[in-house]
């Protein structure tokens, strides 16, 4: 399979959604809002960052460490299926992205005919997990809404505020507000765009429940595929690939807002949170697809000015 048939297999339609006259700020706002809903999880577009990629030594994740949730008692490598392991990671996010938003009440998946061992294993092993943060605010420089460097740092910024399209984003309202944008501003922004990014989320864990596939599953095994059967290095271009899936964009989306999240008086985090290298199944993921690299993408999210 050559590069460009994976690209389009990857690529989404998108839509411009435009408006009809000159709006308020409040009134833009009102009009996004979750949908109790919503039909495909289309993959946010974000602008990918600087990062000093190169091929790491082998052995960074381990095939099963010490806490892994893939091994039985007598300590007897269980592998999970493309399925499970896809299931199991977007579950986690899920879980761990609705730590940061503020009103998303969302209840936690309890019932999924299509993966039913799978959760109620995932459960019993994180039921003492708690990822509730003390103050639910990120810290951002609105003057700096021009820069581009400084944007594609923060991929939150480029979260729809639709839940049919991948655009408006966050950063488009931004750079369109009449009277200028505040901290404050950003902030409302990108807590709704997590809501409405928490409910599409949502949405395709109950899709996979019923019926144990999705549309950005089917992506996923493409990607397994591609990466299989091609020489998939360590360069920007891969990288964007990886975050046009589901599991990728959330893994940075993760590592960003658990960057950004407004800091105690004593300068450290409120509350940590579950990231991209430390959620379990990640480690799985990253192995299987062997790009451990992309851990360099990553840390360059977590070093933005």
């Amino acid at each position: 399979m050559s590069f460009n048939k994976f690209s389009i297999i990857l690529s989404l339609t998108f839509a411009m959604t435009s408006c009809a006259g000159p709006e308020s700020y409040q009134e833009k706002m009102a009009r996004y809002t979750p949908k109790k809903t919503l039909g495909k999880n289309l993959v946010p577009e974000y602008k990918i960052s600087d990062a000093n990629y190169h091929e790491p030594s082998k052995g960074r994740f381990p095939a099963s460490s010490p806490d892994s949730p893939h091994k039985t008692d007598d300590s007897k490598e269980v592998i999970p299926t493309n399925k499970k392991l896809y299931f199991l990671n977007l579950i986690d996010q899920y879980e761990s992205l609705k730590s940061f938003s503020k009103d998303y009440s969302g209840t936690s998946i309890s019932i999924c005919p299509s993966f039913h061992t799978t959760l109620v294993r995932h459960n019993e092993e994180n039921q003492n997990h708690s990822n509730t943060l003390a103050i639910k605010k990120f810290s951002y420089d609105s003057t700096k809404i021009m820069d581009e460097k400084y944007l594609a740092k923060r991929p939150e910024l480029y979260l729809p505020l639709s839940s049919q399209e991948v655009t408006p984003k966050v950063i488009d309202i931004a750079k369109n507000t009449p009277n200028g944008t505040t901290e404050a501003s950003l902030n409302e922004l990108v807590q709704k765009a997590l809501d409405i990014h928490l409910s599409k989320t949502y949405s395709e864990i109950r899709e996979l429940c019923e019926y144990g596939v999705s549309d950005n599953y089917f992506v996923y095994e493409n990607l397994i595929t591609y990466v299989k059967n091609n020489k998939f290095r360590a360069n920007s271009s891969n990288m964007q690939i990886l975050l046009k899936t589901t599991l990728f964009s959330n893994f940075a989306l993760l590592t960003s807002l658990d960057t950004h999240v407004v800091k105690s008086t004593s300068g450290r985090k409120i509350a940590s949170v579950k990231t991209e290298l430390n959620l379990p199944y990640s480690k799985e993921l990253i192995e299987r697809l062997n790009v451990a690299w992309t851990n360099q993408y990553f840390d360059s999210l977590k070093m933005s000015n």
